[in-house]
């Protein structure tokens, strides 16, 4: 069987071609065994191949003398959470996040809440790759239960209540409509919208995996919620998550679209009012997270892509806030990870502050255009044929921090090898969107036309 993907955002694949029950298994043997045992709660998202995983996790992390703590259907926030309020040695999260149903994968959490860094999770890695693991016919001799399974929603729950102003949203009187893709936040996000007395209507909300669009959580995949939203007039908008509710996007009271690109500028309106403090994000988030931290005086730290990578420099930089363009937004007091259902309190808090639906509250920050484009890498190595493609823009102001971002002063393109897909991304943003498209374009047909070169040069 070929190896997932396996890197800082942890491991995706194929369920049954690069990912399967006995890798699970040997995984979670090796995260146990590296931090000597303990406690390892363990959630996973709504999969169908979700529960042989979790009970392959079970046995892994037995037979290298943990004890596992089942959560079940647990967002990837919520079980972050559960590590540190269980007092557990760590955490594993069975998911793909916003890869499709045929995908299943494994995020590893520190105990300290945050998601495995670089050279943490490389550790496993190599530790896999040099197979420090028992035989097959050793791991399967391991029971497949927990020792006990804990209600980690609560805790979520109890923790975001803690941190927002609960009487000024029940006094709001609002009404959302949600779609949470059939995904882990439906475990948890009806008991947080009934304790903030927030009223909601949704689509594909139940816990059964059947993931009836695009997991990504962009405008052009939810035309259901667009639909109930413009047969409603009680809605103050939409709220959208992805599989394992580490991402939220908005949509406009009237189904309007809006860009998931502006998640984290609405929760950075809330939280910068509070009390003002750097904010870290990566190099491909809008620059509106540039405007909305300027209007209070807040620097803004870019790191390399990654969760993980934007935790770090959130400690390295003193940083209270954090997030990514992708709806992730980072709330420590919380948990140290990114956190869909934070969002969606702050955000609600901050309509409730304002008296403002999602349009209005979008309509208040400046407009930009960006562009988000996969491109498949054929035969050649992404991480090269971009390096490749740097000296061909030499010339211009960029920025090699992760990839190849060119910033000109009206818009920005940022190419660089996925951390999850064996593709490109490629992100461009503008004033303008034919600006944003011609920055996309530029890099493109650079791309497509030094392919063949690696092609031919790897034969």
């Amino acid at each position: 069987m070929s190896l997932p993907i396996m890197t800082i955002s942890g491991i995706r694949g194929i369920v049954n071609e690069t990912i399967d029950p006995l890798f699970i298994s040997r995984i979670a043997y090796l995260q146990t065994h590296i931090v000597h045992g303990g406690t390892i709660v363990v959630g996973r998202d709504t999969r169908p191949s979700g529960d042989a995983f979790v009970k392959a996790a079970f046995r892994g992390i037995r037979a290298a003398g943990g004890t596992p703590v089942d959560l079940g259907i647990a967002p990837t926030p919520t079980t972050c959470l559960a590590a540190t309020a269980t007092g557990a040695s760590g955490g594993i999260i069975l998911t793909a996040s916003h890869n499709p149903i045929q995908y299943n994968g494994y995020k590893m959490v520190h105990s300290s809440g945050r998601l495995y860094r670089g050279s943490e999770a490389e550790a496993v890695y190599t530790a896999f790759r040099r197979k420090e693991y028992p035989s097959d016919k050793k791991l399967s001799g391991f029971p497949e239960t927990p020792e006990k399974s804990v209600d980690a929603g609560a805790l979520h729950i109890d923790r975001i209540l803690s941190q927002i102003d609960m009487q000024k949203i029940r006094s709001a009187k609002l009404c959302v409509a949600v779609d949470s893709i059939n995904g882990a936040a439906g475990a948890v996000f009806p008991a947080l919208l009934a304790a903030l007395g927030v009223a909601w209507v949704g689509v594909h909300n139940k816990l059964d995996g059947d993931f009836v669009h695009n997991p990504e959580p962009r405008p052009e995949h939810l035309t259901d919620l667009s639909a109930l939203l413009c047969s409603r007039a009680d809605c103050w908008g939409g709220f959208v998550f992805d599989p394992d509710a580490d991402r939220l996007a908005t949509m406009g009271e009237k189904g309007e679209a809006i860009s998931e690109e502006l998640t984290l500028a609405f929760a950075l309106q809330n939280l910068l009012a509070r009390a003002r403090s750097p904010v870290a994000t990566n190099l491909s988030t809008s620059m509106v997270i540039d405007d909305v931290a300027g209007r209070f005086g807040a620097p803004v730290i870019r790191s390399k892509i990654g969760e993980a990578n934007v935790v770090e420099a959130m400690e390295r930089h003193g940083c209270s806030y954090g997030g990514e363009g992708n709806g992730g937004v980072i709330y420590p007091p919380v948990v140290a990870a990114r956190d869909g259902l934070t969002a969606m309190a702050l955000i609600l808090e901050l309509m409730a502050q304002t008296s403002q639906r999602i349009t209005q509250l979008a309509s208040s920050l400046p407009h930009y255009c960006i562009v988000k484009e996969k491109i498949s890498c054929i035969a050649a190595d992404p991480s090269l044929l971009i390096n490749t493609l740097s000296s061909r823009f030499s010339s211009e102001k960029h920025d090699l921090t992760d990839g190849l971002k060119i910033i000109r002063e009206y818009g920005w393109v940022h190419l660089r090898a996925s951390n999850t897909e064996p593709i490109i991304r490629c992100y461009a943003e503008a004033r303008t969107e034919q600006q944003a498209r011609n920055l996309a374009d530029m890099v493109i047909r650079e791309v497509t036309t030094t392919q063949p070169q690696r092609k031919s040069l790897k034969s």
